[in-house]
């Protein structure tokens, strides 16, 4: 995937690096989260050859949780919420450190399409999958600094299940940061392209009412 890379480009990517966020906050608030969505991000993980961008994430509509919380955290102060920028910083800081260390996101690539193998060869029920990400998330991004410090209910954040759907979002979230410096994208532009990421971003919603 090598070409000029669009607003609309980067508000999707964005779109998937803040849905990872709200799925995270979710899960460890409330030990639920909308699953439609988490599938949808966790499906990207495996576009390891995709021709486009949209292609990652497939349509607008399987990023709507993201867009719309990017659209709220950088439109509406009242209605930010702390946590989730956290998470979405911590998230791009991340993706950035796995761009310019391309063994360490060649391993990491490389255990997703063994665990990719894994899933067509064996069926796994989703709860397996969620934890075998959860490990993949532990062997390659648990040691990486800044670390993600997830806040939460501790009857969330201590189950089992939860926390390795919390790490598999996660591991969702950092796939799309490490997507949007591939692409052109720096942190920077979160200021002075602010208008035009909404400007898409609002967009991409409406093409899916």
């Amino acid at each position: 995937m090598s070409r000029k890379y669009t607003d609309r480009d980067h508000a999707l990517i964005l779109g998937g690096v803040f849905q990872s966020a709200r799925l995270t906050f979710e899960l460890a608030r409330y030990g639920r989260t909308l699953d439609e969505a988490l599938n949808a991000s966790i499906a990207s993980l495996f576009q390891t050859h995709p021709d486009s961008v949209e292609a990652v994430f497939g349509t607008p509509k399987n990023l709507t949780l993201g867009l719309h919380h990017f659209i709220v955290q950088l439109e509406s102060p009242a209605d930010r919420n702390p946590e989730l920028t956290q998470y979405s910083i911590r998230l791009l800081q991340l993706g950035r450190k796995l761009f310019l260390d391309k063994n360490k996101a060649a391993a990491l690539g490389a255990d997703l399409k063994a665990f990719e193998s894994r899933i067509d060869a064996f069926d796994f029920e989703k709860h397996t999958q969620y934890s075998q990400l959860a490990r993949i998330y532990q062997d390659h991004i648990s040691g990486m600094s800044p670390k993600i410090m997830v806040q939460g209910e501790p009857l969330h954040l201590e189950n089992p299940d939860i926390a390795a759907r919390i790490r598999s979002a996660l591991l969702a979230g950092v796939r799309a940061a490490h997507l949007w410096y591939q692409c052109g994208g720096k942190r920077w532009h979160l200021l002075t392209r602010q208008r035009r990421l909404l400007a898409a971003a609002h967009e991409l919603l409406e093409e899916e009412t």
